[in-house]
């Protein structure tokens, strides 16, 4: 698939009746997204592009504006694995992509490189982000595109939200389309704070003891690493 073809894939899906995150919305239609799409998730190849294209997006990137900003990442293949699969490609792919980041940049500072912490963030050039996994077999029918994508969403937005005193009518507004579509809420929000961000990449439930695979080259860290 062509990139443009795929981009169009992608539109299809944030603006379509499924998809709960209206935020993800606003932005796509005001410009505010970056996308590119890769062929294979999990491979070094696919990281080593993706370090260069999200270096770009923070580079260009204010995030003082109050227009939400996000860089969505998706895959050609393999389509159509179970939640199990999925979650591996994940963190292969985020952990690839690290490996290639981690030679120009390091960890975002004033976040944890340990997975496991409840100060972890996902660092990529410099700079703090949540990732969102979504796939066509997800459990959560407002997180099914037609193919393997990950959005890059920065955690300096999300203080600025929350500055602002708009989260929790946000994440209420996103609760009441989950609860409409799929009729109950997504147990992700639930667990929102009082668990490791890690937990909720992928969006697959998960045992009290899971562990998360990634693992930050130490010889880059710096900031609160190990927190």
């Amino acid at each position: 698939m062509l990139t443009a073809d795929a981009r169009a894939e992608v539109e299809k899906f944030l603006l379509g009746d499924r998809f709960v995150c209206l935020a993800g919305r606003s932005a796509w239609r005001q410009g505010g997204i970056m996308h590119r799409h890769y062929d294979v998730m999990g491979s070094a190849e696919s990281g080593d592009l993706m370090a260069l294209d999200l270096a770009e997006f923070v580079g260009a990137a204010d995030w003082s504006a109050k227009r939400f900003t996000s860089f969505i990442a998706t895959f050609e293949r393999p389509r159509g694995v179970d939640e199990l699969r999925f979650e591996e490609l994940l963190w292969e792919q985020l952990q690839v992509l690290h490996e290639a980041d981690s030679t120009t940049f390091a960890w975002a500072e004033g976040y944890s490189s340990d997975p496991q912490s409840g100060r972890f963030a996902y660092s990529v050039a410099g700079h703090p982000f949540f990732v969102i996994g979504l796939h066509e077999t997800h459990c959560r029918y407002g997180r099914r595109p037609p193919f393997p994508m990950l959005a890059f969403n920065s955690h300096v937005q999300f203080a600025r939200i929350k500055e602002a005193g708009m989260w929790d009518r946000l994440a209420d507004k996103i609760r009441k389309q989950d609860i409409k579509l799929q009729g109950d809420i997504n147990p992700n929000l639930l667990e929102y704070e009082q668990l490791p961000e890690t937990r909720r990449y992928s969006g697959r439930p998960k045992a009290a003891d899971w562990k998360c695979p990634f693992a930050a080259r130490e010889r880059e860290l710096t900031g609160m690493s190990g927190v």
